[in-house]
């Protein structure tokens, strides 16, 4: 296990100390009133990442403006001067865990550079700086200016989106630096020398014509008198092609962009933080290499806010990892903006409703049919709440669908958190795990339960067709777990997410594959539940990995050929291939689930047993309410 040695040592930031390496980056939960004050819900929610260790803890992207706040709902509003009373209590709750209490401010207008008015503009920085006065009035310590990802503060730097010809224009670099300089001025007179500032900047757009590296650092390097940190990002929210390079899916590596910060760190006499799927261990690599000086990470606070106290503890490996599936950013956050969810955390952004685990109802005996994530995560809720927990997993090992989900060589993730998931089940005191034994109704009764929670899971649909029980067909989960290799030519059935998963792995690895589906992609897509971004992004990986896609297209039969498909106009060809490889889906175990029914006087049914829509997040979800019932919390 790794030893933490540098991100628990003291960082100065301005006229402050953080105790530690590790801030809490901006996010938005949607966690407060429509109107934009701050909730008891959302002061457990930051409260709990203050208390689980946090050096700094940062709100997310609060609007400036009434006009924004009106298209940004469920944020925190500093454009009303209420928002003060409720901020306190916010701050009074960070402070308690000695963590520094930041605010993130943030201006997203239809307005470019070039249709503003001088008036418009000066309102703007005034804007910003009546926001950090009530920052300053509520308690916080510092003030973080968003000033990346393309929104306005950036795009006055921009070339690409500042047109303008005056002072504010990009004619000369000082021109373009004159917006941010002024921003920066009127904030720090409104909130005194006693409060650090934190830039956040985008340290490439990775957007044609968009600010790059270089240029960012020059900047950075023109206004670090003024500030006391920054905060390097990457991308441009306006450029879907650099999106994910801000909010990473799990396609992309690990901290992949803390290249970027390394340059700042050596450009510059202030400290650099660095953002974008960090773990503990990779943050403490990334501080012991000097690449940056703090690191910035919220999803591995929502999966985990205790992930900082268990590194100090030397109890790294427990820590319960995020999967970067994208649910916590939410499918349309700004369009129809719902309270935060987390696949693998079921307790954070349904506050206050489980803070407190207290049971009500006796402590009982409980039996898991069923060792996969929805069963994993029943058993572990259950045994901490106090029951006697029984789990009975066919397979001679655990993980159920979570091991060829995290298979794959894209989904590193899932593989941590399938490995977390079955180390703490084995840890944890009060659960007798028997592997290696297929539950039966006799005996699941021989140990007179209280309670069943059955989570038999999915199994595979096999399309009927000809031949496809030919040696040279197997499902992709086989690919995956690589218990059977694919020759080099391949044709895919299905082309929904974990189809095209296997089929980019394939073609990486220089198999040419051919990914068919009946249906169109929009269908596909619109109908599944990964995010549009991270769609988005795994078709472009597809297609850049030379996958060959057809659609509108029928499996009609497997021969030793290949596969013949059949288009809708009734014509059929052939697709060379020496492997067929099949993802058409699952179906739930319902009768097996059912078979238990009548077990006990409480049965639950969880997991993807119980839905034909099931995966990670549902699973965890239906196996923790489960867990929660039982015991009455």
């Amino acid at each position: 296990m790794l030893e933490y040695k540098h991100i628990f040592r003291p960082l100065k930031i301005g006229p402050l100390t953080a105790k530690n390496r590790i801030e809490v980056s901006p996010a938005e939960p949607f966690l407060c009133t429509k109107d934009g004050l701050v909730t008891d819900a959302f002061i457990a929610f930051t409260a709990a990442m203050a208390r689980g260790g946090a050096g700094i803890v940062t709100v997310g992207d609060s609007p400036v403006t009434q006009e924004y706040a009106n298209e940004n709902r469920y944020v925190v509003n500093l454009a009303d001067h209420y928002v003060v009373h409720g901020l306190t209590a916010l701050t009074d709750a960070i402070h308690r865990y000695g963590a520094l209490a930041s605010i993130e401010l943030n201006l997203r207008t239809h307005a470019l550079p070039a249709d503003m008015s001088k008036e418009e503009i000066r309102e703007i920085i005034a804007s910003f700086a009546r926001a950090a006065e009530r920052c300053k009035k509520a308690g916080f310590d510092m003030i973080m200016i968003h000033g990346g990802h393309g929104h306005t503060v950036a795009q006055f730097y921009s070339p690409l989106m500042n047109k303008r010809t005056d002072e504010y224009g990009c004619s000369t670099f000082e021109n373009r630096c004159r917006f941010a300089s002024e921003l920066l001025d009127a904030v720090r007179a409104a909130i005194g020398p006693d409060m650090a500032i934190e830039y956040r900047i985008s340290g490439d757009e990775l957007t044609e014509g968009g600010v790059g590296l270089e240029e960012a650092v020059l900047f950075a390097r023109a206004i670090q008198k003024k500030i006391d940190l920054i905060h390097v990002s990457a991308g441009n929210m306006y450029n879907p092609a650099s999106l994910s390079y801000a909010m990473q899916p799990a396609y992309l590596p690990m901290a992949t962009n803390v290249r970027f910060a390394e340059h700042f760190k050596r450009a510059l006499d202030i400290p650099v933080t660095s953002v974008g799927s960090f773990n503990m261990d990779l943050a403490e690599e990334a501080i012991a290499s000097e690449k940056a000086d703090m690191i910035a990470m919220i999803r591995q606070f929502i999966a985990d806010p205790d992930c900082v106290n268990k590194a100090r503890r030397g109890k790294g490996d427990e820590v319960r990892p995020c999967i970067r599936c994208m649910v916590c950013t939410g499918a349309d956050p700004h369009g129809c903006p719902q309270p935060l969810r987390c696949s693998v955390n079921p307790v954070m952004g349904r506050h206050p409703q489980f803070d407190k685990m207290i049971r009500t109802q006796p402590k009982k005996k409980v039996v898991i049919v069923g060792g996969g994530a929805a069963g994993l995560e029943a058993a572990r809720r259950c045994a901490e709440l106090g029951d006697e927990v029984v789990l009975f997993e066919k397979d001679t090992v655990l993980g159920g669908a979570l091991l060829p989900a995290g298979a794959n060589s894209l989904k590193g993730d899932v593989g941590r958190y399938a490995a977390w998931s079955v180390r703490m089940a084995e840890r944890t005191p009060g659960i007798d795990i028997r592997t290696g034994v297929t539950a039966t109704p006799e005996l699941v009764q021989a140990e007179n339960p209280d309670a069943i929670i059955v989570a038999v899971g999915s199994e595979p649909i096999i399309p009927n067709i000809p031949g496809v029980q030919r040696e040279n067909v197997c499902l992709a989960t086989e690919i995956d777990l690589g218990t059977k290799k694919a020759g080099h030519r391949v044709a895919l059935i299905g082309a929904g997410l974990t189809g095209t998963e296997t089929a980019v792995a394939l073609a990486r690895d220089g198999h040419e594959v051919t990914l068919v589906d009946m249906r169109t992609l929009e269908e596909i897509d619109g109908r599944g539940a990964a995010s549009p971004g991270v769609v988005r992004f795994l078709r472009d990986m597809a297609s850049d990995a030379g996958v060959k896609t057809l659609t509108g297209v029928t499996a009609k039969e497997v021969t030793e050929e290949g596969l013949v498909i059949a288009t809708a106009d009734g014509q059929t060809r052939l697709i060379p291939a020496d492997t067929v490889v099949l993802s058409v889906g699952v179906r739930p175990r319902s009768a097996i689930a059912q078979q238990f029914a009548d077990c006990a006087e409480e049965v639950y049914f969880v997991g993807d047993c119980a839905t034909d829509t099931g995966n990670i997040t549902t699973a965890v979800r239906d196996g923790f309410f489960a867990a929660m019932n039982i015991a009455g919390v």
